[in-house]
């Protein structure tokens, strides 16, 4: 309700107005009422009204210092003067100075309220009119980020001028150099234990990137990050803004610090996300070059077909050798410094006058035939085939030529598995979830016939083999003899010679949790011994059963325990 009060030094006008009108019925709580402006001053700032009705002349503190002083507090409120007839020139100054309006002594009810309504009226539109620039401004607050990304990715696919840049930049907050700039192509090769669908893997590109902008700003680097929901070869951009060199120009300066970094980056994406990831590196250039450095970071990223994942891949320094990482063959530097001429990615991949035998239609369809038999055999020699094709076609072809042929099979593939289980009803289990077809989409050469076997291949999921008891009682051995090494599910299943994806999967239906869970069990257990039994510092334990990062131990420590270890000590044990 509308508050109201009533300011008059004569007694009877105050109670007149406060008994004789049904204030309530007109949606207003009278607060109360006052004899003069200083008395008047305390209801007000502890009731705050939104309409005050005061007298013009009063002892002490007439009504015009009262609005005075009303105005010096910042307090909101309108005040609608009653004067006598004398003073009617005075009331109309007071208008003009800010007051709503004025009434003339005798008070005359309908004429009182028709002002009060007009009053209310003004109060509620400014009401809503205050609600909705809130909730514009919460919109725009949210929605700020989300035009920052749309931009971002225009920059990285088009070539804009300056003066767009710059006016666009500015409105949306882009705190970045725009003279030395730096863009990076991640690409998420296994996204952990958890079964994610496509929103999950959305999510996981946000936390990703995230991650990346905290490490980095821990560093002093500036970095933006832009997931990329719909690439065919990379899940997230990032650019990065190098500072200038203190004295001479040093086109190098910080470059070779963010290499390092990014090596710890792959690092704490695994520890912390349990993602794997690879990362290719595009040269330092001004912000209107940014669609060419995203072509130049995807194509470097690209290394990993051949090097495998978990790596860093940059871009020459000087034009002839990688600053970091896997070193581009001759084929690849033509291939991203077309691709920063050109004005396409599709660019890229044409560029080539190899044809992909190894991908060619007699192959696939033997392949396809295989599959359908579920000839485990067969399709085991076929890839082996055509995995030496593609190996030696990537010695002479640019790697982004090689992963769009190979991304076009396995879109065949995917079509035709899709024909065969409709054909042949099978259960929903044998479906292939959205996050195991990214992982085709990423697999390297080395790992294309795992992959293709682990997804294509119809098994009988309900008799557990020999076979996998003993790879999974190899696994258990060697996660307890190196869990203190910070080893990963990737670690363990190069051990065992096996497709990481597939080993998760076998691994939790032989052991009934996932391999993180499993090695977060081992870990808390012996850091709880080391805690109880021995002097070592909360540090120095987390170290000893294999956490690199000693504020996630704690956290790990803490989410499974209940308490900190250093409470664990001093009182758990």
């Amino acid at each position: 309700m509308i508050k109201l009060m009533v300011v008059d030094d004569e007694h009877w006008i105050r109670e007149g107005l406060k008994r004789t009108i049904d204030w309530s019925s007109h949606g207003i709580q009278f607060i109360g009422d006052a004899e003069d402006g200083c008395k008047a001053l305390e209801l007000i700032e502890a009731h705050v009204p939104e309409i005050i009705i005061s007298d013009i002349k009063m002892p002490t503190m007439d009504g015009m210092d009262l609005m005075e002083e009303i105005k010096k507090r910042g307090i909101d409120t309108k005040v609608i003067f009653i004067s006598g007839f004398s003073d009617f020139a005075y009331a109309q100054k007071a208008v003009k100075l800010g007051a709503f309006d004025y009434i003339l002594k005798p008070v005359e009810e309908p004429i009182l309220l028709e002002i009060i309504e007009r009053c209310i009226s003004e109060i509620r539109q400014k009401q809503e009119l205050n609600s909705r620039l809130q909730e514009l401004s919460g919109r725009i607050r949210e929605s700020l980020p989300l035009a920052r990304q749309k931009h971002l990715e225009m920059c990285l696919t088009r070539s804009l001028t300056e003066r767009e840049m710059q006016s666009a930049w500015e409105a949306l907050h882009i705190n970045l150099d725009p003279k030395r700039l730096i863009v990076m192509a991640m690409v998420v090769h296994e996204w952990g234990d958890r079964e994610m669908d496509e929103s999950g893997c959305s999510l996981m590109r946000y936390a990703l990137g995230n991650l990346v902008e905290e490490i980095l700003s821990q560093k002093g680097i500036r970095c933006l990050a832009c997931p990329l929901q719909g690439n065919d070869f990379a899940d997230i951009a990032l650019i990065a803004s190098l500072s200038e060199p203190v004295s001479e120009p040093d086109t190098s300066f910080g470059v070779e610090d963010l290499y390092r970094y990014m090596d710890g980056v792959i690092e704490d994406a695994l520890q912390v996300l349990g993602v794997r990831i690879s990362i290719g590196i595009s040269g330092l250039r001004e912000r209107t070059q940014l669609a060419s450095s995203f072509r130049e970071a995807l194509t470097i990223s690209m290394n990993y077909l051949v090097h495998g994942p978990g790596q860093v891949h940059t871009a020459p320094m000087d034009g002839s050798s990688a600053g970091h990482g896997s070193k581009p063959r001759p084929a690849e530097q033509l291939d991203y410094r077309m691709a920063a001429c050109m004005g396409q990615l599709a660019a890229d991949v044409l560029l080539t006058d190899h044809k992909a035998d190894s991908l060619d239609s007699a192959l696939s369809n033997r392949i396809l035939h295989a599959m359908k038999l579920k000839d485990a055999g067969r399709l085991s020699e076929l890839l082996d085939v055509q995995t030496g094709l593609l190996q030696e076609l990537i010695k002479q072809t640019p790697a982004i030529a090689v992963r769009y042929e190979m991304n076009m099979h396995i879109s065949i593939l995917l079509s035709k598995w899709q024909e065969l289980l409709q054909a042949k009803d099978h259960s929903k289990a044998s479906t292939i979830t959205h996050q195991h077809k990214l992982q085709l989409y990423r697999c390297s050469i080395g790992d294309w016939k795992a992959m293709i076997m682990d997804t294509f291949l119809i098994k009988d999921t309900h008799a557990p083999s020999i076979a996998h008891k003993r790879t999974i009682e190899t696994a258990l051995r060697y996660i307890h003899d190196n869990y203190h090494l910070g080893i990963s599910l990737h670690n363990v299943a190069e051990k065992i010679y096996m497709n990481p994806s597939y080993f998760s999967r076998v691994f939790h239906e032989e052991v009934g949790e996932t391999l993180s869970r499993y090695l977060i069990r081992i870990r808390i257990a012996k850091a709880k011994e080391l805690l109880e039994q021995t002097p070592l510092k909360v540090y120095e334990v987390a170290d000893r059963v294999g956490y690199r990062d000693f504020r996630h131990f704690v956290k790990t420590f803490k989410e499974w325990e209940g308490m900190t270890p250093a409470q664990y000590r001093n009182y758990g044990a």
